[in-house]
């Protein structure tokens, strides 16, 4: 018998890069979602980032992707 282990990601985000292709990433808190943009766009890369905090405000931030080793 698999156990199935349910992970249910906190918040969703809105993404819109510079090409204006949007998707849609999860991820348990801001800082693990900037981890996940700085593997998935280029280096100054300017990103749009959309979601709900925990307080139910909508935020909207702009995000120039830097690389850190």
């Amino acid at each position: 018998m698999q156990h199935m282990l349910k992970v249910n990601m906190r918040y969703v985000y809105n993404i819109k890069d510079e090409q204006g292709n949007t998707e849609t990433l999860k991820a348990m808190s801001y800082k693990k979602l900037l981890k996940q943009l700085n593997t998935k766009y280029k280096p100054s890369e300017v990103i749009q980032v959309k979601y709900t905090n925990k307080k139910d405000h909508e935020l909207l931030k702009y995000i120039k992707i830097e690389r850190v080793e």
